[in-house]
């Protein structure tokens, strides 16, 4: 009898999930149901594609609700279930710390925690949006637009790590994006939180 409990992350481009140990990512273009493996029951965090989770055994849906030590500066109900847990994660990893938390993705949200106060630090257009945004008809300025492009979202970035002191966690599909040095790069902070609520 299976007995295992799945952790999912759908996104908007990708799809996530980890189980004991063993952690698996694909684009939602490439996504087969067959690769899940086998499983009791699962919990999901979707903020896209919510067709993809009736391939889920038994799913508990994660949705943002009030958390022990942290004062959200967001209405819940329009907060991405993504930014809430790797809040989550974030605080229980650093309790007692002041943290930014950048996820870099479909798009790039920066969340900020001072204080045991949650404060948004905005959503911008991911590397693959502002990207497509604009075509060229020749090789050379497209891939003058694509150089463009990465600099100017990855000078954003380090801008705002720059100015902030405190740690600094990096998660998301797109985080080779940047090299900060003094940042925590973290595989992917949306599972950690579903696995700390899932033990609460």
């Amino acid at each position: 009898m299976v007995s295992s409990h799945l952790f999912v992350d759908i996104g908007n481009s990708c799809i996530g999930w980890k189980i004991g140990n063993d952690y698996y990512c694909v684009e939602i273009k490439n996504f087969q149901p067959n690769a899940i493996p086998q499983h009791q029951t699962s919990s999901i965090a979707c903020v896209a594609n919510q067709q993809l989770i009736a391939h889920f055994s038994n799913p508990i849906i994660i949705q943002p609700k009030a958390y022990t030590g942290l004062v959200f500066d967001y209405n819940l109900a329009q907060l991405g279930v993504d930014r809430f847990l790797g809040l989550v994660a974030g605080v229980e990893k650093y309790p007692e710390q002041d943290f930014m938390l950048i996820d870099i993705g479909t798009f790039v949200t920066i969340d900020i925690v001072q204080h045991g106060k949650h404060i948004d630090g905005g959503i911008a257009p991911g590397l693959c949006q502002l990207q497509a945004s604009k075509k060229f008809a020749g090789n050379d300025s497209q891939k003058s637009w694509q150089l463009g492009t990465e600099n100017m979202l990855s000078d954003y970035i380090e801008s705002r790590c720059k100015a902030f002191s405190g740690k600094i966690l990096i998660t998301g599909g797109g985080q080779k994006l940047v090299n900060i040095k003094l940042a925590e790069y973290c595989q992917n902070l949306v599972i950690t939180g579903l696995e700390i609520i899932n033990g609460k």
